[in-house]
């Protein structure tokens, strides 16, 4: 993973810059997928399958969760660094910030 950001599953705890982020289950979960596949565009119904375990996806919902997580990680949607959208698509977490 990055050497700034690390993610604790099991506590559901996120490292970032040397600050301790409590995170809730389905945060931790979105947060492990977007590191576990970096670079990769991941779509919002594959989002969903994977950590809500649905195909019923309410971009409502997932759009909270991504500003939420971008927040913990000091982005906004007008520059994301990691957590990046791809219009009309879902979205790409950039190991590198890309």
């Amino acid at each position: 993973m990055l050497k700034e950001l690390s993610l604790d599953v099991d506590n559901l705890i996120l490292h970032h810059k040397g600050i301790q982020h409590d995170l809730t289950s389905y945060e931790c979960e979105l947060l492990y997928l977007f590191m576990t596949n970096p670079d990769r565009i991941l779509t919002k119904r594959d989002i969903y399958r994977q950590v809500w375990k649905h195909d019923n996806y309410d971009d409502n919902n997932l759009s909270v969760f991504i500003r939420r997580l971008r927040h913990l990680l000091g982005e906004t949607a007008d520059s994301p660094y990691h957590l990046q959208t791809v219009r009309g698509v879902g979205y790409r977490f950039s190991g590198d910030g890309r």
